[in-house]
């Protein structure tokens, strides 16, 4: 077993480099979660594939961090995986945290099985792309949290003249059979001799088969759906630029045979156009949604997934006409950021662009199952960095992509689908919830009692609006609360018969893959060959993320991470192996910042990224506010500054928490002087230089790297 030596020099109760805990074989818990995880400059070919595959987390697990060895004549690396949030029952972490998926398959139902079967064969493309689908011939590393397939860790496929193929996965299915159902086990024996005397030469062939069998077995049960919407402009924003569908308060209660519509969005282009982008996109998109439900008898799987696709679209060039008709440019472009998901019969389509969000959550766990089109999940899946790394840049969450900023031609929204054979809820939001990972951090205690049965959809999405405004409220908040429920049907299915594919699959099938193949070539077009900014240690400027020259790039400020999230995190040798725990981590928040660097009424000036001579300039009007306390008295103050104006840093951070700016703005500006809060925490004083000659001059020359503090 890889990994063996860790149970030799290490016992449970010891650390591994005097920080991590360990807490069971193979389970360690980070003692130290404020400091942020060793990183190598270059990461190993057997582990690129683990950052490439980024946007399948939901079934691979994330590199955390690394160990390095001790000894260089000896390669006894530590690499640290994370998992995800941890499975529970009865409120408390289960032993045996991701269980082999053979241990549970006799126990599981037809559905189940069926369920199981088609997330690995949805896995295989990816996994050959990657030259790892040797992991989906494994059983040992085929693991399941729930409903979920979760593989334990990549194996490579180390001969690279021998081609694996869908014939293998039939072998290793084909010991599976005695114990499965008995309402599929005909089926599946077909299916194995089939796929093994490669008559199914395609994943696709192959998922339409299961497809077509999970449409069979869905009928032994009923789904009802239960949606409500809410929004909210904030408790700092006097004015919302995000919009969902059904209108803000609607709460509704289908079944399976209605198909239940839930639409977020989240405008860009501030009051002139943010809201109005959200709007259009909204009307564009239910509009034609709600024709396709004329059609519906007509849908199958694939031309569903191309339809929203090209929904999604045909509402981003709503946006962009109306831009090119007003003669928007560049940061005057309106836009928006889309998730939507739609309920069909057993299944839920999730549409995806930008940094909007959609979590899955069940008894087991809570998933964010969209990737965030920003930055640092490019570069992550670029195999640049770790993500945990990624997200500590400045501009990390500057947008690449969202709707109506140019043509559809160079749009790639994300459409994925899921099976729905448990109770589970889906939580559409903007970042004005998800910020500083409040749904990770209070899924468990606000959104399972859904699932409990101990509360509405509406008592929940009412308290989680109260929740970003009590939390964050720094931006405007919406979410869309989607409960599906799933009950036996009183009358039982007939067997299953295996009836095949005959027809090879057609080019023109649009699945996940293709759009993940299509944005990995986006990215890799508009990203240098080598990273846009060097992996090292956290600093307290690094060096900004290049910027997509195509696309205005849309800032986001707070943190896409930050305080108590529970995490799992594994550890391993070489290749990680299973662990588990509960993990709280503070990250420090960081400036959004372009690489000509700029300050927007958004920005979140942290006072441990400010750095002598660091300069910025500001694109609207900005007022700085002051919350000092003196004497128990809290003194409050504000300093305008106009737009155009150049701030530097002339004197960092001391002991005292000061910090000094010095204000250079060509604009005529009368002295300034004051104290002002950075995050209403601590104290900057500003003043002004209204000579545009002076010393204060733009430059993105980095600072010198040097240790990050965090609180």
């Amino acid at each position: 077993m890889l990994g063996d030596w860790v149970k030799t020099y290490y016992r449970v109760g010891e650390l591994i480099d005097e920080r991590y805990l360990i807490k069971a074989p193979q389970m360690v818990l980070d003692t130290k979660p404020v400091l942020a995880p060793q990183v190598p400059e270059e990461f190993p070919s057997y582990i690129l594939p683990y950052l490439k595959l980024f946007p399948y987390r939901w079934h691979v697990p994330q590199v955390y961090g690394y160990v390095p060895s001790p000894d260089d004549r000896l390669d006894m690396t530590i690499w640290l995986l994370e998992y995800g949030t941890v499975p529970i029952s009865s409120g408390e972490p289960q032993p045996d945290l991701v269980p082999p998926l053979t241990q549970l398959w006799s126990e599981a139902t037809a559905m189940r099985q069926l369920y199981w079967l088609w997330q690995i064969a949805h896995l295989w493309q990816p996994f050959q792309q990657r030259r790892v689908v040797s992991s989906l011939l494994d059983p040992t590393l085929l693991r399941v949290n729930g409903a979920t397939v979760q593989i334990l860790e990549l194996a490579l496929d180390r001969d690279e003249t021998a081609s694996l193929s869908l014939k293998q996965l039939g072998q290793v299915w084909s010991n599976w059979i005695p114990e499965s159902s008995s309402e599929i086990k005909n089926f599946l024996t077909r299916l194995c001799e089939n796929l093994e005397s490669e008559k199914i030469t395609h994943p696709d062939q192959l998922l339409k088969i299961l497809d077509g069998a999970l449409q069979h077995c869905a009928a032994s049960q009923q789904r009802t759906y239960h949606l409500y919407t809410c929004t909210d402009t904030g408790t700092m924003r006097e004015h919302n630029e995000d919009a969902c569908y059904p209108p803000s308060g609607t709460t509704l209660t289908h079944d399976e045979q209605e198909n239940t519509l839930a639409i977020v969005c989240d405008g860009i282009g501030g009051q002139e156009g943010g809201e109005i982008a959200s709007q259009l996109a909204i009307k564009s998109l239910q509009a034609d949604v709600a024709q396709m439900f004329k059609n519906r008898s007509k849908w199958n799987q694939s031309d569903l997934i191309q339809t929203l696709s090209q929904s999604i679209g045909q509402a981003n060039d709503v946006i962009s006409r109306r831009n090119d008709v007003e003669k928007r440019q560049e940061r005057r472009r309106m836009g928006t950021t889309l998730v939507m998901g739609l309920a069909h019969q057993h299944q839920m389509y999730i549409g995806h662009v930008g940094d909007s969000r959609v979590y899955r959550i069940t008894p087991q766990g809570c998933h964010q199952i969209t990737v965030d089109d920003d930055l640092a999940s490019r570069e992550v899946r670029l195999g640049y960095l770790i993500y945990r790394d990624a997200i500590q840049y400045p501009n990390a969450g500057a947008l690449v992509q969202a709707l109506g900023m140019s043509s559809a031609a160079s749009l790639n929204p994300t459409v994925q689908r899921y099976i729905l054979d448990e109770d589970c809820v889906f939580l559409f939001c903007s970042d004005g919830l998800s910020d500083y990972d409040r749904v990770e951090q209070y899924w468990d205690t606000e959104i399972l009692p859904i699932l409990k049965g101990e509360k509405n959809v509406t008592e929940v999405g009412q308290r989680l609006i109260d929740l970003a405004n009590q939390k964050n409220g720094h931006d405007n908040s919406t979410i869309a609360l989607f409960y599906c429920q799933v009950q036996n049907a009183i009358n039982p299915i007939s067997p299953l018969t295996y009836e095949g594919v005959t027809e090879q699959p057609s080019d023109d099938v649009t699945t996940l893959e293709t759009y993940e193949n299509e944005q990995d070539a986006a990215a890799a077009s508009e990203f240098p060959t080598e990273p846009s900014f060097t992996v090292r240690p956290r600093v307290t400027s690094p060096t900004p993320l290049s910027t997509p020259s195509t696309t205005p790039t849309v800032t986001v400020s707070p943190p896409k991470s930050s305080l108590l999230t529970p995490l799992l995190i594994g550890l391993g040798v070489l290749t990680a192996s299973l662990a588990g725990f509960y993990l709280w981590r503070t990250s420090v928040s960081t400036v959004a910042v372009d690489p000509i660097p700029t300050l927007s009424s958004t920005s979140v000036l942290p006072l441990e990224a400010l750095t002598l001579g660091q300069v910025f300039k500001t694109t609207t009007e900005i007022t700085l506010q002051s919350a000092t306390t003196t004497n128990n008295v809290q003194v409050t103050a504000s300093i305008p500054l106009p737009p155009n104006s150049i701030v530097k840093v002339i004197e960092p951070s001391s002991e005292n928490n000061i910090v000094k700016l010095e204000v250079c703005s060509p604009n005529e500006l009368q002295s300034l002087q004051g104290t002002i809060a950075v995050n209403g925490l601590q104290n900057v004083l500003v003043s002004s230089t209204p000579d545009e000659q002076s010393q204060c001059s733009m430059t993105s020359t980095p600072p010198s790297p040097s240790p990050t503090s965090t609180n």
